[in-house]
């Protein structure tokens, strides 16, 4: 493993970790956060032919504007939170399709995490604050698992640069759906803490 790949797995778990622990006693930093690992996962995927240097470099600096304008965005938090939820949905449903049968081709791929997406946005208000929970969770178990790969990539045989194929096998379904669990239970008892503490 490069000291490139190093930095980058440790990104994307402390900003995952971040995520599934604080998402919404600190939303905004929360959602600056999943910005920050959209944008470097994004970047990555885009830039695939570049060298590792500049894809690094790159990925770093769109993933801090995007974290940025997803921080100042915080009014629009309902459709963000929705939309982030519907994308890790739709890639989890693109690797149980795979898992299920024939790999899915790019484009179909793409047409279900934009789809997801849009109707994850779509949804955002209408799901209210227990959204904010499911996208925190699902967000940050989907980061740390990104990171996770890339850091012990001989584990796992994909493409850690390409995040549509992260859930491509059982077993990093299997550790998404843990990470989920884990994540949702310290956030709940989180809520319940805080809550416990005001009266």
């Amino acid at each position: 493993m490069s000291g490139q790949d190093l930095l980058w797995g440790i990104a994307l778990v402390g900003a995952g970790v971040f995520v599934a622990v604080y998402g919404t006693s600190l939303f905004q930093f929360a959602l600056g956060a999943m910005g920050f690992g959209i944008g470097f996962l994004l970047a990555m995927q885009i830039l695939e032919g570049q060298s590792e240097s500049v894809r690094i470099l790159v990925a770093f600096i769109a993933g801090f504007v995007v974290a940025f304008a997803c921080y100042a965005l915080v009014s629009f938090s309902l459709w963000i939170a929705g939309g982030i939820l519907g994308l890790v949905t739709g890639v989890a449903a693109l690797g149980i399709i795979e898992i299920l049968g024939p790999r899915p081709n790019g484009i179909l791929s793409l047409i279900i995490a934009i789809a997801g997406a849009g109707l994850g946005a779509f949804l955002g208000r209408r799901l209210g604050n227990n959204l904010l929970v499911l996208a925190m969770t699902a967000a940050g178990a989907f980061m740390i698992l990104s990171g996770t790969q890339v850091l012990f990539e001989s584990s796992f045989d994909v493409d850690s640069t390409d995040p549509s194929t992260s859930l491509y096998q059982r077993l990093s379904l299997f550790l998404f759906i843990v990470l989920f669990v884990v994540s949702a239970l310290a956030q709940v008892n989180e809520r319940r803490l805080r809550e416990s503490m005001r009266r």
